[in-house]
C-alpha cells in the first residue's frame, strides 16, 4: 500500500464555501479513536486473516499471516469455559441495529482474577463486520484489568454474529462473542464490494448519497485510503464549490466517483469515509472498497452490481445498461444474457454482439430493465444476471442486482386538478387537494411546487410547512387556485411533490375542449369544405381530419350534417399531429370505414364529407346552406363523478 507520503485528500467545506482541490490526499482511516491509538481491521482473504494496524494516520507493518487451523487446536486449553482466569465486561457484546456502513464502537474490559499476570498477544477474527484496536495494556497483573474497543460496520443487511480469538502467551486462545443488526443505511450507501477487474483497467463507481432529512444535507469531508483508490469529481473537474455537494432534501444526488486502477494483479482493500452536516455531527459514513484484479483472460463487467435503487410500486420501469470488457488475446461472441433464477420483474433486451480482443473500452451488450409493479415478493428484488461467451475457455459472468421496491402509492381525486376553459369569462376557481396514502409508512409532504409554464393559470396557496399523512390514511394538502387566460392556451403539466418517497408529480391540466378541423388537400383551404361545380349525377367526397389538441381524451358524442345531400362517415381515429397526418397524405385518402372507435384520444380522428346526387342544379362553390357541427365531450368527466387515481 501507499505511503502516508503518495496521500491525497479532498475537504469540502460547506462553511467557507471554498473550491474542492482537485489531487485529493489519502488517510487510512483509524475508525473512530482518538490521535495516538494504535488500531487494526480485520481483512479476511480467504483462509488466511491479515491484521493490519492503524496508528497516527499511518500503515504499520502486518502481523504474520494466522492459520486458523491452530485455533481449533488451541480451543482445546483447559482455561476454556468456566474455568478460564479471565472475565469479559460485558460477558458478550451486542450491538444490536446498526445502519450499514455506519461504524459503532463499544469497550470491553478483561479483569484477571487468578493470582498470576497474563500476558496478551493479539486479537483475531474471521469476519469483515467487525474490528478490534490493540489492548490497552498487554500485561495483566493478577487483579488487574485492561480494555479494548471493537467496531461493528455492517456491510449487509441483517443478522450477523462472530468470535474475537484473543490470543495470550502461556494461557491458549480465549473467545469473545459479538452480535450486530445491519439495516439499510439511511443515505443509500452500500460497499462496493465483490469488483472483478483486468489489470491495467479500472473501476469507477458512482457515490450516490441521499438526504433523509427535510433539510439539505451538505458533504463536509470525504477522504479515501489505499494507493490505487482515488476521488473524483463525476464532471471530471479538477474543483468546484460546495454546492456541488448539497443534497436537497429527500433527494438522491451523486457527490463524487472512486476510481480505482491497479497494475499489479492482487485482492485489494481500501476505504472511503463520508462526513456530512447531519443533526448527528459525530456520527460518519466507511464504505468499504474492495477489488480483484487478475490476469486471466476472460470477460468482466464495468460495475461489481446492478443497483436499480429504491422504486415505488407505481414507478415506471427502471433501465440500466451492462457494460463488459474482453481482456483475452481473440474476439469472443456473447451468447446469452439472461436473470438467475427467472424474475417477471427483470427483462434483458440483449442482442447477439462480439466483444472485440485488446479493447481499452467496456462495450455496451444489454440492456436490463427492473419493473417494480411486477416484484410482488422478497425474492424478486435481488438475484444475478448471467452472461455466456461462446469461448468455451471462458467461466459464465454474473453480476448481481438488487432493488428496494416500497410498496403502495400516493391517491388522488384527479378531477381536482382538470379545469375546463370556457368561452367567456369566469371568476378564480379554488379546490382543495387532498392525498390519500397507501405505503405502509408515513409519507411526509416536503414542498410544492409548479412548473413555469403552469404559473400562467395556476397558484399553490395554503401550503406553508411540510405535511405528514400517517399510512392508509388521507389529508387536505393545499389548494390549487385557477385562473383562465386569455387567448386560451392548453396546460398539461405537473405539480412536483418532494416526499420522503422521492418525488410524486401529480398532474394538473386545463383544457377547452375544441376540436380543429383540417382538410386534406386537394382542397386550397384548410377549414373549408369546398366541393366545388358538381353536376346533379356526380358523387363527390372530402376526407378531413378532426384534430384534438386538448391535453386529455375526448369523445365524439354526435355529428350534425345539414343539407339534404350531404352525409358524414367516421373512418377511422388514430394517435399523431397534423404534421404526421400530411406526411401520410395518400394513405389517409385511401382510407376505409370503421366503426370501431368514436374517441378523439390522443390526436387526429379521419372523416369523410360525401356530395350525393340532389335535385337538378349545383351547389354554390361556397357550399351555402350546407355543412356537418361535431360535438365531442371529455372522457374523463363521464359519469360527473370522481375517479381516484394513482400517483
Amino acid at each position: 500500500m501507499a505511503s502516508p507520503e503518495r496521500a491525497r485528500s479532498c475537504r469540502c467545506s460547506h462553511r467557507t464555501r471554498t473550491a474542492c482541490v482537485g489531487v485529493f490526499r489519502m488517510l487510512f482511516i483509524a475508525f473512530i479513536h482518538a490521535a495516538g491509538a494504535d488500531k487494526q481491521a480485520f481483512i479476511q482473504s480467504d483462509t488466511i486473516l491479515e491484521v493490519l494496524h492503524f496508528g497516527e494516520g499511518s500503515l504499520l507493518q502486518a502481523e504474520s499471516d494466522i492459520d486458523f487451523s491452530l485455533y481449533h487446536q488451541q480451543s482445546t486449553s483447559p482455561h476454556r469455559g468456566n474455568c478460564r482466569p479471565i472475565r469479559f465486561e460485558p460477558p458478550m457484546l451486542d450491538f444490536h441495529e446498526q445502519p450499514v456502513g455506519m461504524p459503532k464502537m463499544e469497550k470491553v474490559y478483561l479483569h484477571n482474577p487468578s493470582s498470576e499476570e497474563i500476558s496478551l498477544i493479539s486479537i483475531s477474527a474471521t469476519t469483515a463486520h467487525f474490528h478490534a484496536s490493540f489492548f490497552q495494556n498487554r500485561i495483566i497483573p493478577p487483579g488487574g484489568n485492561t480494555s479494548f474497543d471493537v467496531v461493528f460496520l455492517a456491510r449487509v443487511v441483517g443478522n450477523v454474529e462472530n468470535t474475537l480469538f484473543i490470543n495470550t502467551s502461556h494461557h491458549g486462545v480465549f473467545t469473545y462473542q459479538v452480535f450486530g443488526v445491519g439495516v439499510p443505511n439511511p443515505y443509500r450507501l452500500r460497499p462496493f464490494v465483490g469488483a472483478r477487474v483486468p489489470v491495467n483497467s479500472s473501476f469507477s463507481p458512482l457515490i450516490n448519497i441521499h438526504n433523509p432529512y427535510s433539510e439539505p444535507l451538505q458533504v463536509v469531508e470525504m477522504y479515501s485510503s489505499g494507493g490505487d483508490l482515488h476521488l473524483e469529481l463525476p464532471t471530471g473537474q479538477q474543483g468546484g464549490t460546495g454546492k456541488l455537494w448539497e443534497i436537497p432534501p429527500f433527494e438522491t444526488k451523486g457527490v463524487m466517483r472512486a476510481s480505482f486502477s491497479s497494475r499489479d494483479a492482487d485482492n485489494h482493500t481500501a476505504f472511503i469515509r463520508i462526513k456530512t452536516n447531519a443533526p448527528n455531527e459525530d456520527q460518519f459514513i466507511i464504505l468499504p472498497v474492495e477489488v480483484e484484479v487478475t490476469s486471466a483472460p476472460g470477460i468482466y463487467s464495468s460495475t461489481e452490481m446492478l443497483d436499480f435503487g429504491t422504486l415505488r410500486s407505481q414507478d415506471r420501469p427502471k433501465l440500466l445498461n451492462l457494460h463488459l470488457l474482453n481482456s483475452g488475446a481473440k474476439d469472443v461472441p456473447i451468447t446469452s444474457v439472461r436473470t438467475t433464477p427467472s424474475n417477471e420483474a427483470v427483462t434483458v433486451d440483449f442482442k447477439a454482439v462480439t466483444l472485440k480482443a485488446g479493447e481499452s473500452r467496456y462495450t455496451k451488450v444489454a440492456t436490463i430493465s427492473f419493473d417494480a409493479s411486477k416484484a410482488r415478493i422478497p425474492y424478486q428484488f435481488s438475484g444475478k444476471i448471467t452472461v455466456k461467451a461462446k469461448e468455451k475457455s471462458y467461466s459464465k459472468l454474473e453480476i448481481p442486482y438488487q432493488a428496494e421496491v416500497l410498496e403502495g402509492y400516493l391517491g388522488f381525486d384527479h378531477t381536482a386538478t382538470l379545469f375546463h376553459i370556457r368561452d367567456s369569462p369566469v371568476d378564480p376557481l379554488e379546490r382543495p387537494i387532498f392525498l390519500t396514502n397507501a405505503f405502509s409508512f408515513a409519507i411526509r409532504i416536503h414542498n410544492v411546487s409548479l412548473p413555469e409554464e403552469a404559473k400562467t393559470m395556476f397558484e399553490v396557496q395554503n401550503f406553508t410547512t411540510p405535511i405528514l399523512i400517517p399510512p392508509h390514511e388521507s389529508r387536505y394538502i393545499f389548494s390549487l387556485l385557477f385562473r383562465a387566460v386569455r387567448p386560451s392556451i392548453h396546460i398539461d403539466s405537473n405539480i412536483l411533490l418532494i416526499t420522503n418517497a422521492s418525488k410524486f408529480h401529480l398532474p394538473v391540466r386545463a383544457y377547452t375542449g375544441f376540436l380543429a378541423p383540417l382538410v386534406l388537400p386537394p382542397s386550397v383551404k384548410e377549414n373549408i369544405l369546398d366541393f366545388g361545380v358538381r353536376s346533379a349525377t356526380d358523387t363527390s367526397s372530402i376526407i378531413f381530419l378532426v384534430v384534438n389538441s386538448n391535453p386529455i381524451e375526448l369523445e365524439i358524442k354526435s355529428w350534425l350534417v345539414t343539407g339534404d345531400s350531404l352525409s358524414m362517415e367516421l373512418l377511422k381515429t388514430e394517435k399523431g399531429n397534423t404534421t404526421a397526418a400530411l406526411s401520410r397524405l395518400l394513405e389517409l385518402q385511401s382510407t376505409s370505414a370503421s366503426h370501431h372507435k368514436t374517441s378523439v384520444g390522443g390526436a387526429r380522428s379521419i372523416c369523410v364529407v360525401s356530395l350525393d346526387p340532389g335535385e337538378a342544379g349545383s351547389i354554390p362553390r361556397e357550399g351555402a346552406g350546407r355543412g356537418c357541427c361535431l360535438t365531442a365531450r371529455p372522457t374523463a368527466l363521464r359519469g360527473g363523478k370522481p375517479s381516484f387515481v394513482r400517483l
